[in-house]
């Protein structure tokens, strides 16, 4: 299933939401959040059987490695082995099944991957990879959280509820396909609550209303932007003429397309949790308002940049500093151990994360190389004696007008069908093809950049618009760069009613089509 399918919302959420809330006041917070994991398992059988034999696999490998660590003693040498084994089956089942490595250096189309397994790419595989990863390193830890979440298992019935608790954190549905990717230490407290539970109306009311705009996002707003996307890309993969005006309605139409595809979904996990009384960490959060690329993953796709910094970044950089000072390394080797190389390996991982193309493997080396480069110059002198004197308002508005050409030439080669199709884009939007054939009436497009562009930066995102109700769990203090009159409080009622009845008329209109997401791919 999918979230604007119609079936999902009047059928499947609301025989959820009646069945969770009856059973929790009759049977309990175990029955509960058994009802949330066997219907997140029926949410995702659409997706394939195979896929949901995988991931009730991977759920038992993870819990009983859990339960193993979390109890023997640490001087147990077993205990380490363990983990790093449970890790080893998170990280090489995620790769075999999703990026085919061996694929990616000798496959016969030099750029795509072969599947060599034989089957699509499981639905949500990187996501509950990461989500059980975490959860395993809190295990090892032997935070506070996984102790109070698993509880006493003195009988198989005992054991059985801590597994249907693990999964209903691990697989619930609002964030099981695309995330966020949320830490124990965030879910615990929440369940532990006694207003957990309980069925309140403001809750509900929230819920709907990020429901409501993150189906117009997506609905309304990101796919009648794709078809002008389709058409430009199309033409750059095949080396055709394109016009310049063109070209740059193209990328600038992929760039509206992917923000409010990924914003609309990220709106409705919010809500979706939220109806059932959780918030989820936010993984979104007007990214296109960043001051550079720092800022930048900060705002966008929160929950996994954290997590790739957590495993990968952080150990990579804590242990080039080490070996420089152990070693006693001049400062531009010691600097590239220490910063640059973790950086460019972290975000080639974010590259390659999104699937098996070199256009990702390009994507991630000019992040990883821009995301450096700032912080240098950041951290410069020049830049601190240039900016100390200057007006804060120009200096933010410099940023982000420096900050968005490359994120735009970025997000084209993220997009297109191959590099020497991404480069050829490039020479369009800044070639003199001024007579090559129109590709498409540009009116309709045009209007549709206009009105996503302007949602972008005069409007406040979901979450400052619903910040009264605490919407949901800030994952970084992010600032809000949209004018502040415009960031009006939300509060329940019928005008606000009316508004969001006009936003899901509106999506429903469109919602035929139904499209995946864009990022359920990856």
């Amino acid at each position: 299933m999918i979230f604007t399918d119609p079936l999902f919302l009047f059928v499947f959420l609301p025989i959820v939401l009646i069945t969770f809330y009856t059973i929790s006041h009759f049977a309990g917070k175990n029955a509960a959040l058994i009802v949330l994991f066997v219907s997140s398992i029926i949410f995702y059988i659409p997706h394939s059987w195979f896929s949901v034999a995988l991931l009730i696999i991977a759920l038992i490998v993870n819990f009983v490695i859990a339960l193993a660590i979390t109890f023997m003693d640490d001087e147990d040498k077993r205990r380490k082995r363990l983990y790093l084994a449970g890790q080893a089956y998170n990280f090489l089942s995620l790769c075999y099944f999703k990026y085919k490595i061996v694929s990616l250096l000798f496959g016969p189309s030099g750029g795509v991957l072969v599947d060599i397994a034989g089957i699509a790419i499981p639905a949500g595989i990187s996501f509950y990879t990461f989500h059980q990863a975490a959860f395993l390193a809190d295990a090892y830890g032997r935070e506070k959280n996984v102790l109070q979440f698993l509880g006493k298992l003195s009988s198989p019935k005992a054991m059985v509820s801590a597994f249907c608790r693990y999964g209903a954190f691990v697989s619930f549905f609002p964030q099981l396909i695309i995330g966020p990717i949320t830490y124990l230490s965030e879910f615990n407290p929440q369940i532990q609550s006694k207003r957990f539970l309980r069925l309140n109306p403001i809750d509900l009311a929230v819920g709907l209303t990020f429901i409501a705009i993150g189906m117009f996002k997506k609905v309304v707003i990101a796919d009648n932007l794709a078809p002008t996307v389709d058409v430009v890309f199309s033409a750059a993969n095949v080396g055709a003429e394109i016009h310049p005006v063109q070209a740059w309605i193209g990328a600038l139409a992929y760039m509206g397309q992917l923000y409010f595809d990924f914003s609309g979904y990220s709106d409705m996990a919010l809500g979706l949790a939220r109806m059932f009384g959780l918030r989820y960490p936010i993984n979104f959060f007007s990214p296109f308002k960043a001051n550079g690329i720092i800022d930048y993953y900060r705002r966008w796709h929160m929950t996994l940049t954290r997590v790739i910094a957590r495993f990968l970044y952080t150990p990579l950089s804590v242990a080039g500093t080490r070996y420089a000072m152990f070693n006693r390394l001049a400062p531009i080797p010691a600097h590239l151990l220490s910063l640059w190389i973790p950086m460019l390996v972290n975000f080639q991982i974010i590259g390659i994360w999104h699937g098996a193309l070199w256009t990702f493997v390009v994507f991630g080396l000019m992040h990883g190389f821009w995301f450096a480069l700032e912080t240098e110059v950041r951290a410069s002198k020049w830049y601190r004696n240039f900016s100390k004197d200057k007006n804060r308002l120009f200096i933010g508005f410099l940023e982000r007008a420096v900050f968005f050409l490359p994120l735009l030439l970025s997000l084209a080669m993220f997009r297109s069908e191959s590099v020497a199709g991404g480069f050829h884009l490039f020479s369009q939007m800044f070639g003199t093809s001024f007579d090559a054939p129109s590709a498409f009436n540009m009116r309709y497009p045009v209007m549709m950049l206009g009105i996503a562009f302007s949602i972008i930066y005069l409007c406040p995102n979901s979450v400052e618009l619903m910040r009264r109700y605490r919407p949901a769990i800030m994952t970084y203090d992010n600032k809000s760069y949209g004018p502040a009159f415009l960031r009006r409080l939300w509060r329940p009622g019928w005008v606000q009613a009316a508004y969001m009845s006009v936003l899901v008329l509106a999506a429903l209109y469109y919602v035929s089509r139904q499209p995946p997401f864009l990022y359920q791919g990856f």
